[in-house]
């Protein structure tokens, strides 16, 4: 995670939510990720692919995590901040999770 992003005290300050704000997106990508690594057939480039129900749910979290990226993104732009959605894949040309 780019320390960049994080909140500066003085935002801290102004708006005290941030910090939680922060804490979920961080965590939300980490939680995105392991469930990926755990069902990486999701994303298989085989067809016709077997997907279990689990693998289903898998999927949905992480669309559903997108989303709320997404959402929380909007949130931290409304007070002020220039501050997307984690975006690895510009970074490094990876996908961000």
């Amino acid at each position: 995670m780019n320390l960049d992003r994080m909140p500066k005290p003085t935002d801290l300050m102004d708006h005290p939510q941030l910090a939680v704000i922060v804490s979920l997106e961080t965590t939300l990508v980490a939680a995105m990720r392991a469930v990926l690594a755990a069902h990486p057939e999701i994303y298989g480039e085989e067809f016709p692919r077997e997907i279990t129900e689990q693998d289903f749910w898998a999927d949905r979290m992480i669309y559903l995590g997108c989303q709320l990226q997404e959402a929380i993104a909007k949130y931290r732009t409304a007070f002020g901040e220039e501050v997307p959605v984690f975006d690895d894949e510009e970074a490094t040309g990876n996908p961000p999770f």
